[in-house]
């Protein structure tokens, strides 16, 4: 057997163990990364008088303030821009905590992974699943828009539970390609944070995607942050199955967890020497 023969079989049985002793058995043990969410869901509010309250208030008074700011100024009908911004703006919201939080995922859990042997995807799905609890409450102030708004209801909602998981899986996968690599290389949480911000601005979250004509459409066109808020947005706003925006975060969602799980295979051995 050669040497690249002996490198390609070494490659398959690392990757071939880490889904079958790491992967499957880190996801379906929901009992560990539920307990392990709602231990961090408690920490994130411990002293606050109001508790998880202010994970709303702080949507709210954004979405209201830059509505109003944004209707006054570009003269825009509040009565459909407000629920717009509302669910752009919350979906962004779990989209970015899930980009921030992923390069110290590991780094967060470094006691558990220390201590105990769990799979490491335990606690990737862990983070993951407490940013969409966050996101399931703040969507109180979608409902709320909606409903003041009348923007009224269809059989698109149906496909929202589809999204939400497109979503969640993909956070998996970005998680465990950004978690092995900013362990090694702890400057990458730095690139992300400082990241955010031009993400936010050339996404129509708090703009409109017919503001941008043209030969500018195409940042919309190849910005894949906005196929996954259209593919929450689209139903609850335009009433439509946005089928263009859900195959291309199935892809995206398909490729991180591929590129992850490959990631994994070969340097999951040394995240607790690098920690």
């Amino acid at each position: 057997m050669g040497k690249k023969q002996r490198r390609s079989k070494f490659f398959l049985d690392e990757l071939h163990d880490f889904m079958r002793n790491d992967l499957v058995p880190g996801l379906f043990n929901t009992k560990r990364w539920k307990s392990l969410s709602q231990r961090s869901l408690r920490l994130m509010n411990r002293r606050a008088k109001l508790g998880f309250l202010w994970v709303i208030l702080s949507s709210a008074i954004f979405v209201v303030s830059i509505g109003l700011v944004y209707s006054f100024v570009f003269q825009i009908e509040i009565a459909s821009f407000l629920p717009y911004i509302a669910c752009g703006y919350i979906t962004w919201s779990l989209i970015a905590s899930n980009l921030m939080s992923a390069p110290s995922v590991f780094t967060t859990y470094r006691g558990y992974i220390s201590q105990r042997n769990l799979p490491l995807t335990v606690y990737v799905t862990s983070s993951a699943y407490d940013k969409l609890i966050v996101f399931l409450t703040q969507s109180l102030v979608i409902v709320t828009t909606c409903f003041i708004f009348s923007t009224g209801f269809s059989i698109s909602f149906l496909i929202l539970p589809v999204s939400l998981l497109l979503i969640f899986v993909t956070s998996i996968g970005v998680s465990l390609i950004l978690g092995v690599m900013a362990v090694r290389y702890r400057d990458l949480g730095q690139v992300i944070s400082s990241s955010i911000l031009i993400i936010f601005l050339l996404t129509p979250i708090i703009w409109k995607p017919e503001f941008a004509a043209g030969r500018r459409a195409m940042i919309i066109d190849v910005n894949p942050f906005y196929h996954f808020i259209h593919i929450v947005r689209g139903p609850i706003i335009y009433h439509e199955v946005p089928v263009m925006s859900l195959i291309v975060a199935a892809v995206i969602s398909l490729f991180s967890i591929i590129i992850g799980s490959i990631l994994m295979a070969v340097y999951r051995h040394r995240i607790v020497y690098w920690l």
